[in-house]
């Protein structure tokens, strides 16, 4: 297990990051971030989705980057920094909108926005959108090997 450390206004931050082998991102009514379909077609919306260990809902920190099925990264749809813009899985090619650092519980994206399931429900199948950190259950994250 690795822990990645940041330094965010004077405070020293820890977040458990796998990079050795891939990990669920466990979210708000313990569900699991999810690539619609357990496709790996580019743009394919990622949702939040009852775990159950497949490969669609497995994913690593790598250099800032969230990787998961087909080596593909977890991308704030078309490079905006809008509340609400969806998030995608999408090649991987160093691009500002698929940059991601962890803050606590939080996983921080462009416009220092967060990883955020839309709506605040925990419905199966509820859409991941970008959307501005306010603290909210439905912003918070959590690693399991």
């Amino acid at each position: 297990m690795h822990f990645a450390l940041f330094i965010v206004a004077g405070l020293l931050l820890a977040f458990q990051a796998s990079t050795a082998s891939a990990a669920q991102i466990i979210g708000i009514g313990g569900k699991c971030l999810n690539v619609k379909g357990g496709g790996d077609a580019d743009g394919t919306p990622i949702i939040l989705w009852p775990c159950s260990g497949t490969e669609n809902e497995q994913w690593n920190y790598r250099n800032g980057r969230i990787v998961g099925i087909g080596g593909k990264c977890l991308n704030v749809q078309g490079g905006g920094d809008a509340d609400g813009t969806p998030i995608i899985l999408w090649p991987c090619v160093g691009a500002p909108n698929e940059r991601w650092r962890m803050e606590g519980r939080r996983i921080v994206g462009l416009g220092g926005k967060c990883l955020n399931v839309k709506g605040g429900g925990d419905a199966n199948g509820t859409p991941i959108i970008l959307y501005r950190c306010v603290g909210a259950p439905n912003e918070r994250w959590r690693w399991r090997d």
